[in-house]
């Protein structure tokens, strides 16, 4: 059997569908032109991560990313093994599918991705199986027709109408409030006045003390 050939797919991101055959022994993963696959979302660093091929698929390692490269759910800290079906995760909107894909002249491993695209066999349409025989069911005879006075119906209770609200009662309470305000006002207004001009003994000459 022929050795088999890695690839990544994304399942969801800025190009959802695409492959990434892994054919160097060393690839990077980020946003910047210069890497191997470069994935254009802004929650993906400019080198995110990297992976090494060793005998048997590829190591996964984080780059120092701002948001992290996680495998199954789970944020690398350190080199990670790779297993074929697992699902990488770049940050929070990006995943790709690792997957191993082996053709051989005896046995054809086809990826998951491919696998989704297989036309499936038609099945047959099921006919369903016929009705029981069922019986017409009895016609209601008419009911007959009331001439003259109809008989009365259900008595229905109707609430009255909530009583209305007096506003004029409470615009001359706002009235009298401003007014006793203002009256409150003029007066210490006054007094003010009269203390600060010294005029008590000519406004109350009576005061003890005025000449």
């Amino acid at each position: 059997m022929a050795a088999p050939n890695y690839q990544l797919v994304m399942r969801s991101g800025p190009a959802q569908g695409k492959v990434f055959p892994l054919e160097k022994e060393e690839l990077f993963i980020g946003r910047d032109l210069a890497n191997d696959i470069v994935i254009n979302d802004p929650e993906v660093s400019r080198r995110h991560s990297r992976l090494v091929s060793q005998a048997g698929g590829y190591v996964l390692e984080d780059m120092g990313s701002t948001n992290g490269t996680f495998v199954n759910g789970q944020r690398l800290s350190g080199p990670y093994i790779l297993q074929p079906t697992e699902i990488i995760t770049l940050g929070e909107h990006v995943t790709l599918a690792y997957e191993a894909v082996v053709v051989d002249a005896d046995a054809t491993l086809v990826s998951p991705a491919a696998r989704d695209t297989i036309p499936q066999p038609m099945t047959p349409p099921v006919t369903p199986p016929p009705a029981a025989f069922q019986p017409a069911p009895t016609p209601i005879p008419p009911q007959p027709s009331f001439s003259g006075q109809v008989p009365p119906g259900p008595v229905i209770a109707v609430e009255p109408p909530p009583p209305a609200k007096k506003k004029g009662s409470r615009l001359w309470l706002i009235l009298l409030i401003l007014v006793v305000l203002f009256l409150v006002c003029a007066c210490v207004g006054v007094f003010y006045y009269i203390d600060t001009n010294s005029l008590w003994c000519s406004v109350l000459p009576f005061i003890p003390g005025c000449p």
